[in-house]
Formats: structure tokens, C-alpha cells, sequence
């Protein structure tokens, strides 16, 4: 039962990190001027869509259960698309740092989690989002050195 107990708290820890992520995306999205830039955005936050909808599914399949109040219990602040002006990073630093947080928790999840479907997918999650990840920093690289390069013209 302690184990179970651990396992839920685990998931809802990835699902909320999975939910910061896909927000943060989408306000990165909203930010950007260039199309394909919107377009990039928006993708990688249906991918973290798809990926806590997969989540929501594993551990429906399992023994426990998700309480329908952490289901329906959203941040005001983070469904906000406008954010404050002072705000300490930008939406894409804190939407790579949640997608970090995300594999982690995954992994933990695979310590305590030893059912090979669960195994697979969770791996399955994890190679997506390193993936993205990799992505994710050069397009970080890329807008950086183009940001310096408007500054010195």
C-alpha cells in the first residue's frame, strides 16, 4: 500500500510537471512574432499534452487512482497566457526545466514501477522528451545568437 501511495504521489508530480511544461510552451508560443516559431512551440506542447493524457491513462490502469479534485485543480496563474513583466525566467527556460524535472520523475517511477508495459512506455516518454530536450536547446542556442547578432547591428 506504501508503495502504491509513494507511486500516485510520483505520477501526480510528473503530470503536474508535464502540465507547467505544455503552459510554458504555449506562452512561448504567444511571445513569437514568426510563424515557424509559433508552429515549434505549439508542437512541442501537444506532445506534452499527449504525453499527460498517456500518463493519466497508465495510472488509471494501475491500482490506484487520481482524485477527480487534483483532475480539475488547475494554477490560475499558469492558465494565464499574459505574464507579469517581471517575471524571473522566460516561459521556454521554465518549460526546459520542467521537461528535466518530468524525465526525472519518470525515472523514479520506473525504480518503483516494475510492470514491463508501464517499463515501456515510461522509456518511451523519457526518449521523447530527451529528444525534444536536444531540440529545444539548440533552438535555445539559435534565438540566443540571433537576439545578439539584432543587438549589435
Amino acid at each position: 500500500m506504501s508503495s502504491n501511495k509513494e507511486l500516485l504521489g510520483i505520477y501526480q508530480m510528473a503530470l503536474n510537471q508535464c502540465r507547467t511544461a505544455k503552459l510554458s510552451y504555449l506562452k512561448s508560443a504567444d511571445k513569437q512574432h514568426l510563424p515557424e516559431y509559433k508552429r515549434f512551440f505549439n508542437l512541442q506542447a501537444t506532445v506534452r499534452n499527449r504525453i499527460y493524457n498517456d500518463l493519466i491513462t497508465l495510472v488509471n490502469s494501475k491500482e490506484v487512482e487520481l482524485a477527480p479534485s487534483f483532475l480539475n485543480n488547475h494554477n490560475r496563474e499558469e492558465i494565464m497566457i499574459a505574464t507579469i513583466g517581471s517575471e524571473k525566467q522566460n516561459a521556454f527556460s521554465k518549460a526546459i526545466e520542467s521537461d528535466e524535472s518530468m524525465i526525472e520523475l519518470m525515472l523514479q517511477i520506473m525504480e518503483i514501477d516494475v510492470n514491463s508495459e508501464s517499463q515501456s512506455e515510461l522509456i518511451r516518454f523519457v526518449e521523447k522528451l530527451k529528444n525534444s530536450l536536444f531540440t529545444n536547446r539548440i533552438f535555445e542556442k539559435q534565438s540566443f545568437l540571433l537576439r545578439e547578432e539584432k543587438k549589435v547591428s
